[in-house]
C-alpha cells in the first residue's frame, strides 16, 4: 500500500513540475501548489 501511494505521489509531483516548467507562469504554479496541498490532505486521511 505504501509503495503504490509513494508511486502515485511521485508521478503527480513529476507531472506538476513538468507542467510548471513548460508554462513558467507564477499563477499556474500557485494553483498547482494549492491543488497539491489539497490532494495531500485527502491522501493523509
Amino acid at each position: 500500500m505504501k509503495f503504490t501511494k509513494g508511486l502515485m505521489l511521485g508521478t503527480l509531483i513529476t507531472a506538476g513540475a513538468m507542467m510548471m516548467y513548460s508554462e513558467g507562469v507564477d499563477s499556474s504554479k500557485k494553483k498547482m501548489v494549492k491543488k497539491g496541498k489539497q490532494f495531500m490532505k485527502k491522501m493523509g486521511r
